[in-house]
């Protein structure tokens, strides 16, 4: 298929509720100052300053309904009658069988959405990568199709780790939606050269039935750092080139952002010994492509998994956007996503002439910038309870949740878990 393909639009959400690392720092000096000082040299370090996490009705399922649910609602008739796939990608599913997926298509239609049946729904996991390698398999099979159909990949992700711990600070909870089309409007990607790096290690697992992730925090950095640089390389042969010149090529650089300061290390140290720069050369060829723009969101709403490399690819679109709109065609992208266990892949891609039209229509700052603090008991609520083995029926004290939003209603005594959709009429 000659078509072009790639991602026509993108979605986020973020829920609301945020706690200042501060605040958890200032409660750790309170028990044990010693510990403390060594998470506020951690936060100086990863440069993370505050992070979200999800309402008491609020799951990765509703999260990822919520961000798809932004994105068909501007879709025409037609493209969503054309949605062929729906996959998500995600490390935090709500059932060991069900895809999250599969709960995201009944949620749509029960929100008036026409979603066809004939749909292909399925999760992908593979840690913070799953997302990623969502997109460029359904694109794979979108290439093959002459019928002009589309997909529709969510990432969602709500990452938790145990109180205490070093990895506490790098929390986080968003879901990001994208729409994979012939044509796209916003980025054509090349699917036809995908770099990838796989092994197994153990520098990152959650074990079955636990609700927190176990990290091992200096191995899991020296992993991303070595798959990110060997999935680069891979996709610099595929193309035929140096892995100098594909960093030079790129005009928007895209990494998993686990905090901060990772990607932004990793990218310059992969500048000074490919492409021969200096430490201010370095620091200039990031600051040319505006790739702190890209990390930026990461230091405010923390870790969101699968969902990291995507809205760090939204935030440096939305960044570049008046900028596109004089010079919008043939920008090109480099996007570079890792999953620890672990797995890196990497894609090219171009801007296509109407992504300032698509980026005027965001409203990412606005997502990236509502948060609302949270108490401590908010937040140690949300830490401790495991939201299906906890408790059955309806939540417990459940605030009532917003307009057009969807929730989790019940858990049954079975454990299957209820979701409901608050529309005006609910009153």
């Amino acid at each position: 298929m000659d078509t072009a393909l790639g991602i026509g639009d993108i979605a986020v959400h973020i829920p609301r509720p945020l706690i200042p690392l501060a605040t958890i720092i200032a409660r750790h000096r309170r028990r044990d100052p010693q510990w403390a000082q060594a998470l506020e040299r951690s936060r100086k370090r990863t440069g993370q300053v505050s992070l979200r996490f999800p309402q008491r009705w609020e799951d990765a399922a509703t999260m990822a309904a919520q961000a798809a649910y932004q994105l068909v609602a501007r879709m025409k008739p037609a493209e969503v009658a054309s949605l062929r796939y729906l996959a998500v990608g995600t490390e935090t599913g709500v059932d060991h069988s069900k895809p999250i997926a599969a709960h995201v298509q009944g949620m749509l239609q029960r929100a008036g959405c026409a979603l066809p049946g004939a749909l292909s729904t399925f999760d992908v996991q593979h840690a913070c990568a799953g997302g990623a390698i969502a997109l460029v398999n359904v694109g794979a099979m979108l290439a093959v199709s002459a019928r002009g159909e589309r997909g529709l990949i969510i990432c969602t992700d709500e990452a938790r780790y145990p109180r205490g711990s070093s990895a506490e600070l790098t929390q986080g909870a968003a879901a990001v939606a994208l729409l994979v089309e012939p044509n796209p409007r916003l980025l054509e990607l090349d699917l036809g050269a995908v770099g990838y790096s796989s092994r197994d290690v153990d520098d990152f697992f959650r074990p079955l039935g636990s609700t927190t992730a176990r990290v091992k925090g200096g191995y899991s950095i020296e992993c991303y750092r070595q798959a990110v640089e060997e999935a680069l390389l891979d996709l610099a042969a595929r193309r035929g080139c140096g892995l100098a010149a594909l960093l030079e090529e790129a005009d928007l650089l895209a990494l998993h952002v686990p905090f901060r300061s990772l990607p932004e290390e990793t990218l310059a140290d992969l500048v000074r010994r490919h492409l021969g720069a200096d430490d201010a050369a370095a620091a200039a060829f990031l600051a040319q492509r505006r790739f702190g723009a890209g990390t930026a969101p990461a230091a405010v709403v923390g870790n969101v998994y699968s969902a990291s490399l995507f809205l760090s690819l939204a935030a440096l679109l939305a960044d570049r956007g008046r900028e596109l709109q004089s010079t919008p065609a043939g920008r090109r992208v480099l996007l570079t996503a890792y999953g620890s266990g672990n797995t890196a892949l990497a894609v090219a891609g171009r801007v296509r002439p109407a992504a300032a039209e698509v980026i005027a229509g965001w409203r990412l700052e606005e997502a990236v910038n509502c948060g609302a603090e949270a108490s401590l008991a908010d937040y140690d609520a949300w830490l401790d309870e495991r939201r299906g083995a906890g408790w059955s029926g309806a939540p417990p004290q459940l605030p009532e949740p917003p307009e057009r939003c969807f929730y989790l209603q019940a858990i049954r005594e079975d454990g299957y878990r209820v979701y409901g959709v608050r529309s005006r009429r609910e009153g």
